[in-house]
């Protein structure tokens, strides 16, 4: 602290530097430690201990702990799954390209005669348009969500009332952006 008499700093500088002093964060500690305040926590003399040859999750199961809080207290809702289905998404759409790649590498003969193969098997309309909507389905929807994740990051949107509606909103515009690059 002996050199900082030499730097030519403001009265309010050397208080503030003396304010996260050692001594003076060890009693703001000890002050905390013999509140009302550091009760609260749970102590750690307090938790059982593991019995002789037992295992960390032995020990949860004979203490009847669930297996993971977050899967058993929280209700499902719409959020999460739109973004469980936003990374499932963004999976899927990333190992498309790979797994085509590698299919055309690793497969003896060329495009044309996987797709006369496909030519050959003589689908139903019906069958050859749901197949491109499920292609389609993935990236309008994670497109749209992403958009929606942009709108988030500036700000807007961001109660849980505009939350949900914005999510009905994604869902509903990807079935739509689907079926217009189905005409396409």
């Amino acid at each position: 602290m002996l050199f900082l008499r030499y730097l030519k700093l403001s009265p309010l500088v050397y208080k503030s530097i003396n304010a996260c002093s050692p001594s003076i964060l060890v009693r703001r500690q000890q002050k905390f430690l013999f509140s009302n305040k550091a009760s609260n926590f749970p102590n750690v003399a307090e938790q059982p201990e593991l019995k002789v040859g037992e295992d960390f999750e032995n020990k949860n199961r004979r203490l009847k702990r669930p297996l993971s809080a977050h899967l058993s207290i929280h209700k499902l809702q719409n959020n999460m799954i739109l973004s469980m289905t936003h990374r499932f998404t963004g999976v899927i759409l990333c190992g498309i390209p790979f797994g085509l790649a590698t299919v055309g590498i690793l497969l003896p003969e060329s495009y044309p005669y996987y797709l006369e193969i496909l030519e050959s098997m003589n689908l139903n309309r019906f069958m050859i348009t749901t197949g491109k909507f499920l292609v389609v389905l993935p990236f309008s929807f994670h497109y749209l969500n992403g958009i929606r994740h942009l709108i988030w990051d500036l700000g807007y949107w961001l109660t849980i009332k505009e939350v949900d509606r914005s999510g009905y909103v994604v869902l509903l515009l990807a079935v739509v952006l689907s079926f217009h690059l189905l005409l396409l």
